[in-house]
């Protein structure tokens, strides 16, 4: 185990990033930085790392050349090390902030809304279910010959109630599903939109040109984008889809594969300090309903470091 001072060390290094990224950073934050830099080598050793993680490895270069040029010898600074950590806390709320805006288009169409961590259950009229996973809204429209479902953002699962005369469509970014009765998940998955059935069979288009649709049957998963609708193929693991049942369930997974799955349930950032473990294959159970405590969960079971920089930021490794 790591000490908590290497901890404290690793929280230094990325208040420091955070402070020297900003817009109104100066020359005395500057000077008061490569103090704090050239105390220990443990000092330098971590902000190369977290520099690397940002991908940002010119930011100590660029510093070190300055202090060379204005002759800056290093000295201890406790109280600019609180001011910057202050400013990491309100660079985490800003993060947070415009994410929540470039959502709030979404929000005013949405039907049904599901927050960050949570499942939401909802009955439709017809006698349909819609499950929304973390994060996830839908719009409506019932009416008529057809029933429309478009899924705005996130991932849903639907148990539908077979009605021969008004099939059941489900509209994403890239697809659109019809079925007649089935359970099948449609997921907006970045550039991607992925239809997963469990059982039952579904028509998937690309933005609804319906002229070769791919047939899916149990157990069978369609990638589309906006380059093209891809080939079925079997869903070989749980991961994807034991959300249903309130877990992420693993075999033989990879860490990395289960982080990522764990970060749609949380706010803030994860990353990987030692790009080893990403291939690690685990397995295991992590509920859902106590999503924010499945990374330090993870953390028990499989021994892994994981660093609380804050709430918001966690580096594995």
């Amino acid at each position: 185990m790591e000490s908590d001072l290497d901890n404290t060390v690793d929280e230094q290094a990325a208040a420091w990033f955070i402070r020297l990224r900003a817009a109104n950073v100066s020359r005395q934050d500057e000077a008061s930085f490569l103090q704090w830099l050239e105390q220990t080598d443990a000092h330098r050793k971590a902000f190369d790392e977290i520099s690397a993680l940002w991908g940002d490895a010119d930011l100590l270069k660029g510093l070190t050349a300055s202090a060379q040029k204005h002759g800056i010898a290093p000295r201890s600074d406790k109280k600019r090390f609180i001011r910057s950590k202050m400013s990491l806390a309100l660079a985490a709320c800003l993060v947070l902030t415009l994410a929540f805006s470039g959502q709030f288009r979404v929000l005013i169409k949405a039907d049904y809304t599901s927050a960050l961590g949570e499942r939401k259950s909802v009955r439709l009229e017809d006698g349909s279910t819609v499950m929304l996973n973390t994060d996830s809204a839908v719009a409506l429209s019932m009416d008529g010959t057809q029933r429309w479902v478009e899924l705005l953002k996130g991932e849903a699962y639907f148990d539908v109630k077979p009605d021969p005369d008004r099939p059941f469509i489900v509209k994403a970014d890239h697809s659109t599903t019809r079925v007649l009765g089935t359970h099948f998940i449609v997921d907006r998955n970045g550039d991607s939109d992925e239809i997963k059935v469990l059982s039952g069979r579904v028509e998937v288009s690309e933005n609804g040109h319906w002229k070769d649709p791919v047939v899916l049957h149990d157990g069978q998963a369609v990638s589309v984008n906006s380059a093209a609708l891809g080939q079925p193929e079997m869903l070989d693991s749980a991961l994807s889809t034991s959300w249903v049942d309130g877990f992420l369930v693993f075999e033989n997974e990879t860490l990395e594969s289960v982080v990522n799955q764990i970060r749609r349930y949380r706010s803030g950032m994860i990353l990987f300090k030692d790009d080893s473990l990403r291939a690690m294959k685990i397995n295991g159970r992590l509920s859902i309903r106590e999503s924010g405590d499945m990374l330090k969960v993870l953390q028990k079971t499989l021994a892994v470091k994981m660093t609380y920089l804050t709430d918001w930021l966690v580096i594995v490794g």
